[in-house]
This record gives C-alpha cells, structure tokens and sequence, in this order.
C-alpha cells in the first residue's frame, strides 16, 4: 500500500466542482473558502462548500466519484500486486483511512490579498500513511516469517489477509503528527474564491495530509 498517498492526490482531483456564486464580489474570503475546499475534501464536511455556492447535487456527485474512484485505486494496488482483496476488505481500508483523515487539524492564513489575488497559507496536521502501510506490511511478513508454508497461494491469501487487518488496526490507532504547511494562490473566478490551479491545489493537500513531501 506504498501507492496509497498517490491513490488519495488522484481521488482528491475528482473533487475540482464547478462552483458559481451571485454577487458583485465574493462573499467568503480566499482562506474560509480554502479551509472549506479541504475540510470537504479530506473530511466530507458539506457545510463549508455550500456556503460558496456548489449546489447539492454537485456536492453528491463529487462525494461518489471520489468514494467510487478511491474504491477502486486500492483494490489496484493490490491487484497490481499479485494480491487479491475482497470489496468488504477494500471498504474497510476506505472507511478506516476516511476517519483518520478527521483527525486532521487544518488552519488557513491570508498572506497577502487585493481584489483579483491572494495569498493563502495552509497548514495542516498528517497522518502517515506510508509509515502506517509499511509497518502493517512488516508486522505480516514477520508473522509468516517461519511458517512452513510452502503453497504460494495459501501464503499469500494469508499474508494478504494479515496485512489487511494489521493496516486497519494501525489506522485506527494512527494519531496524526505536527503540521506541515504550504502557501496557495487563491484568484476570483466567477465570483468565488478559487485556487488559482484546482488540480495542483487538491494534490498538494493529499500530499499533506498524508505527510507526503
């Protein structure tokens, strides 16, 4: 589950919505609108998002693509790896990652504004998750380490099977470490405050979130 960190910056990038407010100006400020963009991304928190004017049927349809595509880069990494996992395992791992994501703490900062630009600065507690992955993935491989086990299958259904709950057991145990912090440009588009580049932006939060550099 090393690719889990590149599985999460592809699912986030589903979440780049259309969003179209009425006004002169934006009525949220580039870092309310900021910290709302990643509560909703990292903790499918609605409240933020509908406050900048994305409608609910976007919001349900951002909220499934991401589930549906996460759904399906973990199962890849398994299969891609010779490893076979059932779609109740696949939940699990979805749901348990989703819940440490809630325990992030997420706070914006203006750096600098005028009407058209501004400067946001992002910081953000993480959760490992390729430490968690590898950790899960030794503490199977020690477990088999010496069992006599000579059929290759059989093995790796039980390797698998181990990894899987070990990782499980290490999420929900995970307690995320000290912030790291990133500065984005916000600009106004359609008059909302938006990241200047959405696909870069919800990459370098996954990145974030997840502790990767």
């Amino acid at each position: 589950m090393k690719n889990l960190k590149r599985n999460l910056a592809i699912c986030m990038s589903l979440l780049m919505i259309p969003l179209m407010l009425m006004g002169c100006k934006p009525k949220v400020g580039p870092d309310e609108t900021a910290k709302s963009l990643v509560e909703f991304a990292i903790k499918g928190d609605q409240s933020g998002v509908s406050k900048i004017g994305v409608s609910q049927s976007e919001i349900n349809n951002a909220v499934k693509a991401e589930k549906d595509e996460f759904l399906k880069e973990i199962k890849s990494t398994f299969t891609t790896s010779g490893l076979n996992v059932t779609d109740a395992q696949v939940n699990e791992i979805y749901k348990a990652v989703m819940e440490d994501f809630k325990k992030v703490t997420v706070t914006t900062q203006i750096g600098s504004q005028n009407d058209k630009t501004a400067e946001v600065k992002l910081k953000s507690t993480y959760v490992d998750l390729e430490a968690i992955s590898m950790k899960a993935a030794n503490n199977a491989i020690a477990q088999f380490e010496n069992s006599g086990i000579t059929d290759e299958k059989e093995l790796k259904t039980k390797l698998t099977d181990a990894f899987v709950k070990n990782l499980i057991t290490e999420l929900k145990n995970a307690k995320p470490s000290e912030a790291k912090e990133k500065t984005f440009k916000f600009v106004v588009k359609d008059k909302v405050w938006l990241p200047e580049n959405e696909s870069q932006f919800f990459s370098d939060v996954a990145k974030l979130v997840s502790g990767q550099k």
